[in-house]
């Protein structure tokens, strides 16, 4: 429910599919070796063998069946589902596999050909369950994920808090948040490497007498990166330290003595010398991507972090700030992939609430889409075509499509998993959606915007008791995160809690006067029984509409909480006609279970694209 906060296109008929991970993900042990499924690590050792995603998954299924042919026919169904491959291209990530493993002892080769029907995996392995032993014993299982975890504990979870501008300047502080992000964007690319997101580095901005330690401590991490910024006349001082969460001691500091068109570079030597001290061993595309210049130019740069800055204000003014701010990057650059980006993401936040979806989204749509064209690898342009796909061509195979690219190409990428658990839950397909919004929200634990993705998972499964328990959680971070209070508004209204929704969508209404929530507040007025607030609220958004962009379905909610089903699909085709974000929630959405059966909403189901493959509850319809 996007309320206010405070790629080139693969065939339909192939869509590109990631081997999913099992519910029950194993640890397996092999000679040295030992593989956590679950993390997606493979340890030799103590070292990190870096393994490509598709190799990785080649390596699950013959472990799955060692000591069995597994056919060449097989690997290619279970590793690309649904996608033509060529035979040549699973030999040349068998060889990628043997050359990472090497031969046990010097004498056995791992990996076994089968002439001309597949592999098999040779070596002995030992696997764990969970906490079932599925061969030999127990001990030896739990020994051997105790050590994955031990060695895992070392180098795979870093914060990099926010760096502190201690310049004079208040307009300098894009430059350190910037910074800050950068490095977090970067970082979070590395598979072996957990990154807390910026999100949940951001609340400890302004903590007072900052201990890393501690905030390490409390995020869960092995290290942290704490920093400095300091701006005199043309000159930069940043100061850089990482810091041992366990003992508190430095594990390596520099300061760095720039011109401010040296921003770049500094970005670049800081994330590399982070890798080196954590010795986190890099593959070679982790290298070009960590290594990696969205731009040359130092001005485009600064334009682009001004752009970031004002984008995370979320509101009308930052947002048109931000716009004008990545234009200006893309001016001077026009290759600037990562400026694209940026801007399809502004107008997609701008659409629906401050901008009718026809001028915003069309925009959106064709940044994204130019993004892709210069840098068909960047992950953050895929997210954003995929929303574009899902909210305003309701597309929903294409947007599929472009978020599990997104996660593909960044599995660390939050968003990206919070994303796809969007469209999970559109879809119906809830079991899939809390397994990517819970995803979302390890990556990312202390953000109220995924505790609330959660939510709203239970909220349309019309399970309003596990609901409240997340919403709750989201509050107890944020208090004022309006996403959230709206959601729990909406809880209470299925519950019969009118009293407390009323209060919750007038204390929104108080402070934003964005028609989605006066829409929530005219329903349940009317639920509770008050038909003249209801009505006098419905006024007071026709009135709105002609000042600004007013979507038909925020009156739709009051006319059918009124009983006027005929107003309500008047409404309801005006916002189709406009193209509404809102239509995508017709599928799923407790307010409108009163017409499910009338043949004018299954026709508007069909016009938003949405099949009726997977259904709401059984429960929910009335």
């Amino acid at each position: 429910m996007k309320v206010p906060k405070q790629s080139q296109k693969i065939s339909k008929k192939n869509p590109k599919r990631l081997h999913a991970t099992p519910s029950g993900a194993a640890v397996y042990k092999f000679g040295s070796f030992l593989l956590d499924q679950g993390e997606r690590t493979l340890l030799n050792g103590e070292e990190h063998v870096s393994l490509t995603p598709k190799v990785f998954d080649i390596l699950v299924v013959l472990l799955e069946n060692a000591g069995h042919l597994v056919t060449k026919e097989r690997l290619l169904e279970e590793v690309w589902p649904e996608t033509f491959v060529e035979e040549a291209n699973l030999s040349v990530n068998i060889a990628s596999l043997r050359k990472a493993l090497g031969k046990d002892g010097g004498k056995q080769q791992y990996i076994e050909t089968i002439s001309k029907r597949g592999y098999r995996f040779a070596a002995s392995v030992e696997k764990a369950e969970s906490q079932t032993t599925v061969t030999r014993s127990s001990a030896a299982t739990r020994s051997a994920a105790s050590a994955t975890a031990s060695a895992l504990q070392i180098t795979n979870s870093l914060a990099v808090l926010p760096f502190e501008n201690v310049s004079a300047l208040p307009d300098f502080e894009y430059l350190s948040d910037g910074l800050t992000e950068s490095i977090i964007n970067g970082l979070s690319h590395l598979q072996n490497l957990r990154v807390s997101s910026r999100n949940t580095v951001f609340r400890y901005k302004l903590t007072a007498g900052m201990d890393p330690q501690e905030i390490g401590q409390k995020l869960g991490v092995c290290s942290v990166v704490i920093g400095r910024i300091l701006q005199l006349d043309d000159r930069l001082i940043i100061s850089t330290e990482l810091v041992d969460v366990a003992n508190g001691w430095q594990m390596w500091g520099e300061q760095y003595h720039r011109s401010p068109s040296d921003i770049l570079a500094i970005q670049k030597e800081i994330s590399g010398a982070i890798c080196s001290r954590l010795k986190a061993r890099l593959t070679r595309e982790e290298k070009q991507q960590l290594g990696k210049y969205y731009t040359q130019d130092p001005e485009a740069y600064h334009l682009y972090l001004k752009g970031r800055y004002h984008w995370n204000k979320y509101d009308e003014l930052g947002l048109r700030k931000a716009i004008e701010y990545f234009t200006q990057a893309i001016e001077i650059d026009p290759t600037y992939a990562l400026a694209y980006a940026g801007l399809a993401d502004s107008y997609y936040r701008l659409s629906n609430i401050y901008a009718p979806t026809t001028e915003a989204m069309p925009k959106a749509k064709a940044a994204a889409l130019k993004a892709l064209e210069i840098d068909d690898g960047l992950a953050e342009a895929h997210a954003a075509l995929g929303l574009v796909y899902m909210s305003y061509d309701w597309d929903w195979p294409a947007a599929e499509i472009e978020f599990m690219r997104a996660v593909e190409l960044k599995p660390n990428y939050a968003l990206a998993h919070q994303r796809l658990g969007l469209f999970y839950y559109l879809q119906a397909q809830f079991d899939k959606s809390l397994h990517e919004m819970r995803r979302a929200a390890e990556l990312d634990p202390l953000s109220p915007q995924l505790i609330q993705g959660i939510a709203a998972a239970f909220f349309l499964m019309r399970d309003y008791d596990h609901a409240q328990k997340e919403i709750e959680k989201a509050l107890a971070i944020d208090s004022h995160y309006q996403p959230a209070l709206y959601v729990l508004g909406r809880i209470y209204v299925q519950q019969g809690k009118f009293a407390e929704a009323i209060r919750i969508f007038e204390k929104l209404c108080s402070v934003d006067d964005a028609p989605i929530f006066k829409g929530a507040l005219g329903s349940a007025q009317a639920l509770a029984g008050q038909q003249s607030s209801a009505q006098a609220t419905l006024k007071l958004l026709e009135q709105q509409s002609k000042q600004r962009y007013v979507s038909g379905h925020h009156k739709a909610v009051i006319h059918l909480a009124l009983r006027d089903k005929n107003a309500a699909f008047e409404c309801l085709e005006e916002a189709l006609r406009n193209r509404c974000e809102m239509m995508t929630w017709l599928k799923v959405d407790p307010a409108f279970d009163s017409i499910r059966r009338d043949l004018r909403f299954t026709k508007l189901l069909r016009r938003v694209g949405l099949e009726r493959k997977h259904q709401i509850p059984q429960s929910a319809a009335s």
